[in-house]
């Protein structure tokens, strides 16, 4: 079984991977579930989003229109 302690770790390093590729332009969403996965996978799990967030699939970081008052 995994500790609490390898989870946070993990969440720390697949969040800084994850705003390193978004000082670098990637515009990776960081979400509560991109933190669970690279909580998960580690590495390969940011690894994983930074993936599909650069082919379009997942994990985007969308600007929402605002709506007209």
């Amino acid at each position: 079984m995994v500790s609490l302690r390898a989870l946070a770790v993990n969440a720390v390093v697949g969040l800084v991977i994850l705003f390193i590729a978004n000082v670098a332009g990637l515009e990776v969403q960081i979400s509560l579930l991109t933190l669970l996965v690279c909580a998960i996978f580690g590495i390969p799990g940011a690894i994983l989003v930074l993936l599909l967030a650069l082919f379009d699939v997942a994990f985007v970081a969308a600007v929402v229109p605002a709506l007209p008052v």
